[in-house]
């Protein structure tokens, strides 16, 4: 047992602080079962201490940009990350962001089951209402749905349509300690059924949306809905079609107000997080170090690592990194605001690359010398945009005209001024079908995994696009996946390794 003492994912004793922003308190909570919560203001502090999990130096990639170019490279679209592109990775030789993943993934979870745990077990006299006890158990238990499915989405079988299946979460939902470290895996099934609960919890208990920092009734909704087409969309699941069709219906004709397209995209990622367009996003606290908590790829990484160093050499060609689809995305209005120049992210680097400023914005270097500084580096969990093409994918594959399929996302194209997109008018089905993925791939790349997602769903010639993406090589179902680390296969007795990832 004293070597279960040495591991990062379960240090018994760590510190939950709630950014000054979240809530307006900074207590710091040693998570073991002798620091109980004992007033509801403690409560609520708990409960921004999951939020803060969302940054902070060793967290802020994995939760943002470390893990949507791990997916973007996935995906094919590019290739960033050697190791996922080829999903060549098992127990002894993962990539390191499949290791750093899992571990800020259950530190997370670690601090929603205390702030859940410890909202229910309050006494009777340190609530205000029962319904405020309610809301406060429903926000916890969203955010906790939230960390799960992104376990499940990256270390589990989630597209298995067997409920049996076996390689579903390691479930928690209880604080770590020495006694219950060591714990089996759950079915997929059981651990679509835990991610549900939660989520309904959520949607009958949860306040409606009012900032974007948090998550919402709305949230709820809208996360359940892509669960759903995930795996519906993955087996042709009709009946999980249909509720999430329902779901993004829902949303859309109850918009709450705040929550709304923006004309102007460029507008859309000049005010990052305060953008009317986010349901969802991860916001920085302004403490003074925004910078180093939004993690390596948005302020370093894209533009030092994968842009196109300018000015472009004899032959060369703007790409901003892109393996594929570059000619989608240079014939479509959206690419000269989202892409362009940035400077080079050390003190000493003038060089101008050409990258991906909707997330890299000016570099570390030139946006910590602007006047006011410009860290503005969301993660944008989900935008407004993307129900609309949710609900034109979910139109088109529960049997919807073509026109009526392609509606909603020409909609969404009639509300942009700036700049101005032209509608879409596919003339038979597999047209109408490949629009929308590029739609996908368009709109949201780099942002939340939307584009890596659809590239395993969306069917090109009878085949997943990803093996079109990646020029014909099989998709290997098996790897999408990443392996549990070593460290707990060897720390956990009772864990199960995904197959053909030993």
């Amino acid at each position: 047992m004293k070597n279960l003492l040495n591991i990062s994912l379960f240090t018994l004793i760590f510190t939950v602080s709630a950014c000054s922003d979240f809530l307006e308190k900074e207590p710091s909570y040693s998570l073991n079962e002798e620091n109980a919560l004992t007033s509801f203001s403690k409560a609520e502090a708990a409960l921004g201490g999951i939020y803060a999990n969302f940054s902070g130096a060793s967290a802020g990639g994995d939760w943002s940009g470390g893990l949507y170019v791990a997916l973007a490279s996935k995906s094919g679209f590019v290739n960033w990350s050697s190791g996922d592109y080829e999903m060549e990775y098992n127990q002894l030789n993962n990539t390191e962001t499949g290791k750093a993943f899992w571990t800020t993934f259950y530190k997370t979870l670690n601090a929603a089951n205390f702030a859940i745990n410890g909202a229910i077990n309050l006494p009777e006299n340190a609530v205000p209402s029962e319904a405020e006890r309610e809301a406060l158990i429903a926000e916890g238990k969203c955010l906790r749905a939230w960390v799960n499915i992104n376990l499940l989405w990256n270390y589990g079988h989630w597209w298995s349509d067997d409920d049996t299946n076996p390689y579903g979460l390691l479930y928690r939902d209880e604080v770590t300690n020495l006694s219950n470290v060591e714990k089996a895996r759950i079915s997929i099934g059981e651990s679509y059924t835990k991610i549900f609960e939660d989520l309904d919890y959520a949607i009958a208990k949860l306040g409606t949306f009012e900032s974007p920092r948090y998550v919402s009734k709305e949230f709820a909704k809208v996360l359940k809905a892509k669960i759903l087409l995930y795996r519906g969309g993955y087996n042709n699941t009709t009946s999980d079609l249909n509720e999430a069709l329902s779901l993004v219906n829902d949303v859309l004709e109850s918009s709450p107000a705040g929550f709304a397209m923006q004309e102007d995209l460029a507008q859309v990622y000049e005010d990052s997080w305060d953008s009317p367009e986010n349901l969802f996003v991860r916001y920085l606290d302004d403490d003074g170090r925004r910078t180093t908590n939004a993690g390596y790829w948005y302020p370093y990484g894209l533009a030092q690592i994968i842009g196109d160093r300018l000015p472009l050499g004899p032959g060369e060609s703007l790409t901003a990194g892109l393996e594929y689809g570059i000619d989608w995305f240079k014939a479509d209005p959206r690419w000269d605001i989202v892409t362009g120049p940035v400077r080079g992210a050390e003190t000493w680097d003038n060089t101008m690359y050409y990258t991906w400023p909707k997330l890299a914005r000016l570099g570390r270097y030139a946006g910590q010398q602007s006047n006011p500084p410009d860290e503005k580096y969301a993660a944008y969990y989900f935008r407004y945009p993307e129900l609309y093409i949710m609900k034109s994918e979910l139109l088109a594959r529960t049997g919807a005209s073509i026109s009526d399929a392609i509606a909603p996302i020409n909609l969404m194209r009639s509300i942009r001024t700036n700049p101005s997109l032209p509608s879409l008018n596919p003339s038979n089905e597999q047209e109408l079908m490949d629009l929308i993925f590029q739609e996908y791939f368009l709109e949201t790349f780099l942002e939340n995994g939307s584009e890596f997602f659809a590239s395993l769903r969306f069917m090109k010639a009878g085949k997943p696009w990803i093996e079109s993406i990646k020029g014909g090589k099989p998709l290997e179902e098996n790897k999408i996946c990443y392996p549990i680390p070593n460290e707990e296969m060897i720390n956990n007795r009772l864990m199960t390794q995904n197959p053909d990832l030993e």
